[in-house]
C-alpha cells in the first residue's frame, strides 16, 4: 500500500498496482508530463509521498493530472463488476476524487 499525502488532512491510500496503472494511463495519455514519471518510482520506493511536501508546480501538476487520468479512466471503465482487478481500480479512483474534490487548483491552500 502507498500512502499519497495532499496535506495534513487529506490522503489517499492505494494499492502499488493501481497507482501504477493510473500513473501510467495519465502519462500514456498526456494528462502528466514525461518529467513527472520519476514520482511513480520515488512513490514505490518510499511507500507514497506528500505532494505538500513538494514545489508548488509539481504538486499542482500532480494532481491535477492524476485527478484528470482517474476521471477519463471512470469514464471508460463504466459499470464493472467490482469484484474484479477492473473494479478494485474504479472503487480506488472514486476515493481519489472524493479525497482531492476540495483541493482541485487549491493544493497549498490547504495546509
Amino acid at each position: 500500500m502507498l500512502s499519497i499525502r495532499f496535506d495534513t488532512d487529506h490522503e489517499w491510500w492505494v494499492s502499488g498496482r493501481v497507482f501504477e496503472r493510473l500513473f501510467l494511463s495519465a502519462l500514456e495519455h498526456g494528462q502528466l508530463a514525461p518529467s513527472l514519471e520519476d514520482w511513480r518510482h520515488v512513490a514505490d520506493a518510499n511507500g507514497g509521498f506528500s505532494l505538500a511536501s513538494l514545489e508548488t508546480s509539481v504538486a499542482r501538476d500532480l494532481l491535477t493530472g492524476l485527478r484528470a487520468a482517474a476521471i477519463a479512466e471512470l469514464a471508460r471503465l463504466g459499470n464493472v463488476d467490482l469484484h474484479t482487478q477492473d473494479g478494485t481500480y474504479k472503487v480506488s479512483l472514486e476515493k481519489l476524487l472524493a479525497v482531492t474534490e476540495d483541493l482541485d487548483g487549491d493544493l497549498h491552500q490547504a495546509r
